[in-house]
């Protein structure tokens, strides 16, 4: 994929395609702006796709401390947006760790957004074992390195019958991230509040997407998410997991679309 149309703002380094309503996708643990690329040939003609590479995550030379908290990233957002003016407000999508940072995006800055994506997420906070385990991962991360991480993710990311292809595409996205940014990011899920009682405050439209085989965010939990915001539509992916934009992009795609059109 050619990424000739790279841009960095406010120091977020992001990928951008087409052009139409400002379309900002925000991507999981541990994974960067690439996650998104399969939905490139399906929506680039739809609206403006914006990828960024979060702090301290792909391309991004942003500074991290020992913590990366999901406000911090949802603030290095705002400023990413101030910097790239869009001429009217914006959808946000957030798969997983990137869906933690959209809803905390779209409770502090709502005058910014025209529609809402959460994909493959929770809005629970980490039980204390959880948590704890977070910590203890990032702690050893420098030791055990991105490869056992990688080892570790993987048999819980994917839909039984993924092809090779997309799992090898996956680990090497682990892979070539950084070790403290990854780390920084695991402790500041281990930190962040429960958002349930967030949700019946975000009014803003939103489309609520889960792989039917998502083992991590099972469908009932995202439906019952869909069910406590006020505005929302619930849609499953069939034959994919918890990387449901990555596994089966045209269906993840047409929902997309559909959504678009109902906010426009």
């Amino acid at each position: 994929m050619d990424l000739s149309n790279s841009t960095q703002s406010a120091g977020l380094h992001a990928a951008e395609f087409g052009e139409g309503a400002f379309f900002l996708a925000v991507h999981g643990f541990p994974f960067d702006h690439e996650m998104w690329l399969p939905l490139v040939s399906y929506l680039s003609d739809d609206c403006r796709l914006v990828f960024p590479d979060l702090r301290g995550f792909g391309k991004t030379p942003l500074p991290v401390s020992r913590v990366t908290t999901m406000r911090q990233f949802a603030e290095d957002l705002r400023q990413f947006l101030t910097q790239k003016k869009p001429t009217s407000r914006i959808v946000i999508c957030g798969l997983s760790m990137g869906g933690y940072v959209a809803l905390h995006f779209a409770r502090m800055f709502p005058e910014c957004l025209s529609g809402l994506i959460l994909c493959d997420m929770k809005a629970a906070a980490d039980l204390q074992t959880a948590a704890d385990n977070r910590r203890r991962r990032a702690d050893a991360l420098p030791t055990t390195g991105l490869s056992a991480l990688a080892d570790a993710m993987i048999p819980n990311l994917f839909a039984p019958a993924v092809d090779e292809e997309k799992i090898q595409k996956v680990r090497r996205m682990i892979l070539r991230q950084s070790v403290n940014g990854t780390a920084a990011a695991d402790r500041g899920m281990a930190e962040r509040p429960d958002m349930t009682d967030w949700l019946p405050e975000i009014h803003t439209p939103t489309l609520v997407v889960c792989g039917e085989q998502d083992q991590i965010s099972t469908p009932a939990e995202m439906k019952t998410i869909a069910e406590r915001l006020p505005s929302a539509d619930f849609a499953t992916i069939p034959n994919a997991g918890h990387l449901s934009p990555l596994e089966s992009p045209e269906v993840f795609a047409a929902h997309v679309k559909d959504f678009l059109k109902k906010i426009s």
